[in-house]
């Protein structure tokens, strides 16, 4: 290994405390130093692979989507029928969601109150939102609707911060929000 890669090893112990840390503490609570003394590596090799704490964060959320198995489930949608598809791909961000909450919930208010993890926070929904994009583009849509605005209204819906209010506050079970959130997109969406 030279001084400018880390093993994949190295790597996943970084990004596997920072994952601990953000998840018990919140973003807020995450820092460099702290990342580097969990994973057992200096703080200069963490700043010198992720440059700073929200270089980090958007490593950590990137890793979290490879670890769990999103990625993959997204790629794999590609192949699928057009419908089939973006119904798989929102059926996976569903099942995702309460893997991911505490960390994007943390990652939002550090968007709100103008922290470093906020650029984590817009480079995932960017992606999730791209995501959305692309499934919806192999779609006929009902009238009215774009791409765009399609993949505007998914996004939205599917927040984090929605299936915390209601699965969280408003006591819907989580099988509750995944069919009646996907039932809705998709008819109100697609042509029958």
């Amino acid at each position: 290994m030279t001084t400018t890669e880390l093993s994949a090893e190295t790597r996943g112990q970084i990004l596997d405390a920072a994952w601990h840390r953000v998840h018990e503490h919140g973003a807020s609570a995450i820092s460099v130093k702290d990342i580097a003394a969990d994973a057992g590596v200096s703080r200069q090799l963490v700043y010198f692979h992720y440059g700073n704490r929200a270089g980090l964060l958007t490593a950590l959320a990137r890793h979290r989507d490879e670890q769990s198995g999103f990625a993959a489930t997204v790629a794999r949608s590609h192949d699928e029928e057009p419908i089939a598809a973006i119904e798989h791909v929102l059926r996976a961000w569903c099942a995702y969601l309460p893997e991911i909450l505490p960390v994007a919930r943390a990652l939002e208010a550090a968007l709100i109150t103008g922290d470093e993890g906020g650029a984590a926070w817009r480079d995932r929904m960017g992606e999730l939102h791209a995501i959305f994009r692309a499934a919806v583009r192999r779609i006929e849509l009902s009238p009215g609707w774009t791409t765009e605005t399609a993949s505007d209204w998914i996004w939205a819906r599917l927040q984090p911060s929605a299936y915390a209010h209601l699965v969280e506050e408003r006591a819907w079970t989580h099988d509750q929000f995944t069919e009646w959130s996907v039932e809705s997109l998709m008819s109100e969406l697609t042509e029958p």
